[in-house]
């Protein structure tokens, strides 16, 4: 009920840029939620999920991206796991706000993007994300590119609005998903090792595990 998305790290969570919103109560009242305006409310509504009321519209602080972002998925074997995810704890703890990054276990989906020979494949995937000028995103995101050795990278420039389909081949309309989060302090080494204990192999093309 927060909002995680790519562009967190440079604009917060979507509560964080939420102005106002309007409620109808368990009393049937339409009330307005804003800082100012019924704020109790207005800070329940900001991470308490359903538990206030139906909401029946939002208001949103805008910021301006794009048009293109650079993004796009980092492959590696999964045996390499272990190293990847160590340097990838590492280098997004002090990375600019501009960079976001993700990482996965999941299978390749049979995409034409992906080699056919991996389809299948439980892998570890990096998602790096950059929001602005687009040769400052290629030297920011090179780390995350070169880490061990990649068997595919498919980063690069495309429009905001298509980086937010990419995964749209993969959890396709219809599919009943079920996602379970938990939050952890740090991404400790013994963490990581518990990470790839249990999240590998991928049982099914439609199961994945986020570290975000």
């Amino acid at each position: 009920s927060r909002g995680l998305g790519r562009l967190d790290r440079k604009f917060g969570l979507a509560i964080d840029n939420l102005l106002s919103a309007d409620v109808v109560t368990a009393e049937g009242d339409l009330v307005h939620a804003s800082e100012s305006e019924n704020p109790d409310l207005f800070w329940g509504l900001r991470g308490g999920g359903g538990n206030f009321g139906v909401v029946t519209s939002f208001e949103f602080r805008l910021h301006e991206v794009g048009p293109d972002v650079l993004t796009g998925r980092v492959i590696h074997p999964v045996e390499a796991a272990p190293d990847v995810l160590r340097f990838y704890r590492d280098f997004m703890t002090d990375a600019p706000d501009a960079v976001q990054c993700y990482a996965a276990f999941t299978q390749v989906p049979p995409l034409p993007e992906f080699p056919e020979p991996l389809h299948g494949q439980t892998v570890l995937v990096l998602v790096p994300f950059y929001v602005g000028d687009i040769e400052s995103g290629r030297a920011a995101l090179q780390p995350l590119r070169e880490v061990g050795d990649p068997i595919a990278d498919t980063v690069q420039p495309q429009p905001y609005t298509v980086s937010q389909r990419s995964s749209d081949d993969i959890y396709q309309e219809g599919h009943r998903n079920y996602w379970k989060s938990h939050n952890l302090e740090g991404l400790s080494d013994e963490a990581i090792e518990t990470m790839v204990e249990h999240a590998t192999p991928i049982p099914s093309p439609f199961t994945t595990v986020f570290l975000e």
